[in-house]
């Protein structure tokens, strides 16, 4: 699975920005999982054709938007 490829093929153009930023930070699968989920959308006919649609978490959003901040 390449997180970054899937991050710009399937989510959201809004979100792409936030997500890209929080994986640079937050790469790590622990923390990843925190700051970012995923739904799962079928492609094909075959039950493993299927697209992880990435979105940030509450928290995610909440670490972007305070990110001049953290600083």
């Amino acid at each position: 699975m390449n997180i970054r490829s899937e991050i710009d093929r399937f989510s959201a153009e809004d979100d792409r920005p936030m997500l890209r930023w929080l994986f640079d930070r937050y790469h790590w699968e622990s923390q990843w999982r925190f700051v970012a989920s995923h739904s799962s959308q079928r492609y094909g006919v075959r039950s493993y054709e299927v697209n992880h649609v990435w979105a940030p978490t509450i928290e995610g959003r909440l670490l972007y938007n305070h990110r001049d901040e953290m600083s």
